[in-house]
């Protein structure tokens, strides 16, 4: 039925449902956009324009020949000729052109009918000309404030031209007016890249020309600059938030960009008013988002002060005496508050009237932020902790003699005794370990005269024990003279160490006075052993003693030499040396 019936026929039916038929196409072929001109394919775009693709001639690269291939006398020649004779080739803008844009300031007036402070607002706009396929986008900068939608003004296409056609680059002339759609756009100058191109063309642009002032920002810079006849009052800033107006987001810039960044100032005040002198310590913070301070009171432990940390609470601080200010105050001004730019390490400035800061010391946030915005270096820490004074300690009661040392001593320390704890690490790593000392007594009676004793020390547990070996024709019952166990060095007043045995020294248990005469290879190894964790002496306390024994009697050193020296020869033997060690009280071992 549908081959019986004529397109004109079917034409004439009405556009309803049920009386439309598929149109029947005879060419199923695909279109073909791309065509080749000049041996560059070019996408011919049907519709859009009926301008032919736009061609440039651009002068060829010479061509490069390796050194070599070619007789010297023809390479010579043809580099020497080479800038006389120019080649050209034809292609197309979008490649030759690519990304090369021509960019043009100017401005246009538009007329404003809603206040009489304005006739007319000055826009200012800039042009660019992109010369791959001669289109044009205009774009206005924002500006703060302004009130006005701003950004892309017109978007990029070819403009039409008003004498017909579309906008090329001969139209666009600096001091010219440009008629782009109802709107009169004034070109007031171009960028270094248009001039050369202009140049290049044999056509320069002319000088720029000046712009023209609004007079609605006119007005406004002129108030900025005028300062107001009756000062602001907290009253009058306040009735201004309350109304929506004023001031609401001054400050905002400054919050976006310092938000959480915090100077932190650590400080002293010497408290003389109190009937004992107290050095309290504070922490002064300094919010850089707001201009406000904060200072707290670092309170030590057991200061018997009440917790109240906060000594000012958050807030901007006025310079010199502060007081309570009424509404009808005059406002103060910005720099009339503290600032934390103006606090240094080692300065003492002086707060809310009465208190003197002294500044001894800052974090490593606050040292930082004044080296990279203010280009200086704060003082290193001062120290400014006073003497520490002597507290009195009880002292440690004299060991009963019931049960152990250690149980004695938790007694001590503790109300509710605990069970002593055993140093296992210490008990395995020295099992069997035992370091034997030969002794006799310090002060005999004519019987004890000959007596031997070997102390044994225990490095596993520490503990003691003293055994008399037996002796022909000694008249005493020897054996154990004391049991194994801790024991305390009455001369010391602690418990024995390996040090307190070293051969020389005396030593007293239970009113007894030992003299260390010698000591096995086991225990002589143990002290030479530098790897080892005891050591026979201290040598800083040594030295520290011999030069305040000297000093006492001798203030030159050239005196303390001479009198060493016994035989004046010049020369301070070891024996000399040795004997005025003794002297000063230093017993010495052949070793």
């Amino acid at each position: 039925m549908t081959s019986a019936v004529s397109p004109a026929d079917l034409k004439s039916l009405p556009n309803l449902p049920g009386y439309t038929f598929p149109e029947y196409k005879d060419n199923y072929a695909r279109p073909n956009t791309w065509n080749v001109v000049n041996g560059v394919r070019i996408e011919q775009k049907e519709g859009l324009s009926f301008d032919k693709p736009k061609f440039v001639k651009v002068s060829k690269a010479p061509d490069v020949w390796r050194s070599g291939s070619l007789p010297d006398s023809q390479t010579r020649a043809v580099f020497k000729n080479a800038g006389a004779d120019i080649q050209f080739q034809d292609l197309p803008a979008w490649d030759a052109f690519d990304r090369h844009v021509l960019r043009f300031s100017g401005y246009f007036k538009e007329s404003v009918v809603e206040t009489n402070l304005e006739n007319f607002r000055v826009r200012k706009v800039t042009i660019y000309y992109y010369l791959e396929d001669d289109t044009c986008q205009i774009i206005e900068p924002k500006q703060d404030n302004s009130g006005i939608p701003q950004g892309q003004l017109i978007r990029r296409h070819r403009f039409p031209s008003a004498a017909g056609g579309y906008l090329k680059t001969e139209d666009i002339r600096v001091g010219s007016t440009l008629q782009i759609y109802g709107r009169s756009i004034f070109v007031t100058d171009c960028d270094p890249f248009t001039r050369e191109f202009y140049e290049s063309a044999g056509d320069p642009q002319g000088p720029p020309e000046p712009e023209e002032m609004d007079p609605f920002q006119e007005t406004r810079e002129a108030m900025k600059n005028h300062a107001p006849v009756q000062p602001r009052t907290y009253e009058k800033v306040y009735r201004e938030v309350m109304l929506g107006g004023g001031h609401i987001n001054a400050d905002m810039q400054q919050f976006l960009e310092n938000d959480k960044r915090v100077l932190r100032f650590f400080a002293v005040v010497d408290d003389v008013f109190t009937p004992q002198f107290e050095r309290r310590p504070f922490t002064i913070m300094f919010f850089l988002a707001d201009d406000m301070i904060e200072i707290r009171e670092q309170y030590p432990l057991n200061c018997g002060r009440d917790n109240f940390p906060i000594f000012f609470r958050k807030g901007k601080m006025p310079m010199g005496a502060y007081k309570v200010e009424g509404p009808q105050a005059q406002a103060r001004k910005k720099n009339e508050y503290v600032h934390g730019h103006d606090f240094r390490v080692g300065m003492t400035v002086q707060l809310l009237g009465t208190y003197s800061f002294f500044i001894y010391d800052a974090d490593e946030f606050t040292r930082r932020h004044f080296v990279n915005e203010l280009g200086m270096e704060l003082d290193p820490r001062v120290d400014v902790r006073l003497p520490e004074r002597a507290v009195p300690r009880a002292k440690t009661p004299p060991y009963t003699g019931y049960g152990s040392w250690e149980d004695s001593m938790g007694s001590v320390t503790h109300l509710i005794p605990k069970q002593p704890k055993k140093d296992f690490v210490k008990l395995f790593r020295h099992e069997g370990k035992v370091l034997r000392f030969k002794a006799k007594f310090a002060s005999p009676k004519p019987e004890d005269a000959d007596r031997i004793f070997v102390i044994s020390y225990y490095l596993q547990d520490d503990t003691i024990a003293i055994h008399e070996p037996p002796q022909r024709n000694l008249g005493i019952v020897t054996g154990r003279f004391l049991e194994k166990g801790v024991h305390m060095n009455q001369v010391t007043g602690e418990l024995f160490q390996p040090n307190d045995l070293i051969p020389g020294k005396v030593v007293k248990i239970y009113n007894n006075e030992f003299l260390i005469v010698d000591m096995d290879e086991y225990s002589k190894k143990v002290f030479e052993n530098p790897d080892a964790l005891l050591r026979t002496f201290d040598l800083e306390a040594v030295l520290q003693k011999i030069r305040d024994s000297m000093r006492q009697q001798y203030p030159l050193v050239r005196d303390v030499f001479r009198k060493f020296d016994s035989d004046h020869d010049g020369v301070l033997t070891v024996a000399e040396f040795q004997q005025a060690l003794e002297k000063f009280g230093f017993q010495l071992s052949p070793e």
